[in-house]
């Protein structure tokens, strides 16, 4: 009897599902046993803490752009919104066993949500930010068409620099640096690997394509 299952671009059949439940709570709990992805985490919150504070602090001294402060303001809040989701779903994937798959459904989509504001909300930073460097001053705040704090100026610059510093670092760490079989990120984002099944794959597609019959000799 000959095998039902179908056959896609010359690839063969799969024998299981690539994200069934067992599977994604499996690497989900991996994940979150794994102590490099907690270490991973240490850096935003630090940034999420500084910049909260920061932002507090000197709420209202940056008359040549108000909306610096509240930049930082809203990035540390969110950041720490992010840890406490983090905490909660520590606990309930690992010690609680009713609703795992769920729950890692609703974080996930909530993440989405909160890493496409945090986008949005960074690049509203960097024209804040570096929209008023070459004409800020950080000495006469009696000039308030052009003063800003010093240690608020400062810090929200130093702070995006690190963000940038972050954000590469995690895209190397997720798709090219080198990971254990082991490690609960191998396969999580894993663009090193994927290149080659996608050439392979379109290798074979090129293959099996029919030629395309000559429409100009056919009329002759």
């Amino acid at each position: 009897m000959a095998d039902p299952s179908p056959v896609i671009d010359g690839a063969p059949p799969h024998s299981s599902k690539p994200f069934s439940h067992a599977k994604v709570i499996k690497k989900t709990t991996g994940l979150f046993k794994s102590k490099r992805f907690h270490i991973q985490l240490v850096p935003p919150l630090l940034i999420a803490i500084v910049s909260f504070v920061i932002g507090i602090l000197y709420l209202h001294n940056c008359p040549i752009e108000p909306y610096i402060p509240i930049y930082l303001i809203v990035q540390g809040a969110v950041g720490l919104l992010i840890l406490v989701v983090h905490v909660l779903a520590f606990v309930h994937i690992l010690y609680i066993t009713k609703f795992k798959y769920q729950c890692i459904g609703t974080v996930a989509i909530f993440m989405a949500f909160i890493m496409i504001f945090l986008f949005a909300w960074f690049i509203a930073g960097n024209f804040w930010i570096f929209s008023v460097v070459n004409r800020v001053q950080l000495t006469d705040p009696t000039k308030t068409n052009s003063y800003c704090n010093k240690n608020l100026y400062q810090a929200a610059f130093w702070l995006l620099i690190a963000q940038y510093v972050m954000s590469v670092y995690f895209c190397c760490s997720f798709t090219w640096i080198r990971q254990s079989s082991k490690s609960p990120t191998n396969g999580v984002i894993k663009v090193r690997k994927q290149i080659p099944k996608v050439k392979r794959m379109l290798t074979i597609k090129n293959i099996q394509q029919p030629p395309v019959p000559n429409t100009a000799d056919t009329r002759l």
